[in-house]
């Protein structure tokens, strides 16, 4: 979807962006500490999705921050998240409203899910449930934050290859508008959707082929000018071209909300001349990736090289979710049971091996290897 020029960032307390370099004499973005941002947008439109970079400490931790701020349950109240299957939507509810759930059991709202084989096991998306939890322990009944599980219903244990498993992939976006829509947007309520940022990229650059059913499109063929994306900016494949932003971010709250971008100086500043979003090497893994896999949407696949720089670009966004610095950003650690419970790292290693277009082991070894209490560098992919 493209960003919309409608969207305005005029609120108190907001900090002024430099119009420096390649921006030249456009208007300058605001930008606003992140909680502040977001709540802001809903002001404008009843969905705010943040796209979600997946493993991305930070942005991660924000989730958190977000939902324990008393604003967000009184003025938003819902927030869909893609990390989370819908056959454990009964478990999450008892959770966030406080009941007894053992571990166990509770590990199936984010394992029963179809987008991610295996996982997701990075540690924020556990994170968020609790912080819901604590959130809502604070509240009434009636004026808690709803969680909504986003990921189509499947039962892992009849699904032994990535054939079983491509029907309930198709579905994935359907199911996500389809919440939102029936259940919050009919409702004439609000929700805050958390969501790999390639649901939320429609276009693929001039003369783009059908588009597939992604979220963004689906939400607005049923409720036009309803979406508000903001998506986070994890920088340049070159140093240079980050110590550019950089430098014209000098001064910028960590986190914070910045746009919007068509219309102001910030979209020069995420096109750079002679600077790219993917290295030469994730464009020939994207290429081998997307060649195995089977299409299944309108007409042709679209041009993945090319939305992918507009996902990572954000150009194509309402804002952009400032993060710090992108050599600061690290990845989130693992939820620590993949390696600590024998059965569920078998079940996950027989996923990865059976059930994707590229099969491949889990090495229990590197896994602990790599989630060391030393934090590590964040990779986008």
């Amino acid at each position: 979807m493209a960003a919309s020029a409608a969207i305005s960032f005029s609120m108190i307390g907001v900090v002024r962006a430099r119009s420096l370099g390649a921006s030249g004499s456009q208007s300058a973005p605001q930008v606003k500490p992140a909680v502040d941002g977001v709540l802001n947008l809903f002001r404008l439109k009843p969905v705010v999705a943040l796209g979600d970079y997946h493993g991305l400490q930070q942005e991660e931790a924000f989730y958190s921050d977000l939902v324990r701020d008393p604003r967000c349950a009184e003025q938003v109240g819902n927030v869909v998240v893609e990390f989370g299957g819908s056959a454990a939507q009964d478990t999450v509810d008892r959770y966030v409203n406080g009941a007894d759930v053992p571990f166990t059991e509770l590990r199936h709202v984010w394992t029963d899910v179809v987008g991610w084989i295996p996982g997701p096991f990075a540690l924020g998306y556990v994170n968020f449930f609790a912080n819901v939890r604590a959130a809502n322990l604070k509240l009434p009944a009636g004026h808690r934050i709803k969680v909504w599980l986003g990921d189509p219903q499947i039962d892992w244990t009849r699904i032994n290859s990535f054939q079983d498993v491509q029907p309930v992939l198709a579905q994935r976006d359907e199911n996500i508008a389809r919440i939102i829509v029936d259940e919050i947007l009919k409702q004439h309520r609000k929700t805050l959707l958390v969501i790999g940022t390639g649901h939320l990229v429609t276009e693929s650059g001039p003369g783009a082929i059908p588009a597939p059913p992604l979220v963004a499109r689906l939400l607005g063929e049923a409720y036009p000018n309803s979406l508000a994306v903001v998506a986070p900016f994890t920088g340049y494949v070159e140093p240079d071209c980050n110590a550019k932003v950089v430098a014209w971010a000098k001064g910028w709250p960590v986190p914070s909300v910045v746009g919007p971008i068509a219309g102001t100086s910030l979209k020069p500043e995420l096109q750079l001349p002679g600077c790219s979003y993917l290295s030469p090497e994730e464009i020939e893994q994207m290429k081998k990736m997307f060649a195995s896999i089977q299409w299944l949407g309108p007409g042709k696949p679209p041009d993945m090289i090319s939305s992918q720089t507009d996902m990572r670009s954000g150009v194509k966004f309402d804002a952009i979710l400032y993060l710090g610095p992108p050599d600061t950003l690290m990845e989130s650690p693992w939820e620590p049971s993949i390696y600590l419970d024998l059965d569920y790292f078998k079940e996950m290693n027989r996923r990865a091996q059976r059930c994707v277009p590229i099969p491949s082991s889990l090495n229990w070894e590197d896994i602990v290897q790599q989630n060391s209490a030393l934090p590590r560098r964040f990779q986008p992919r």
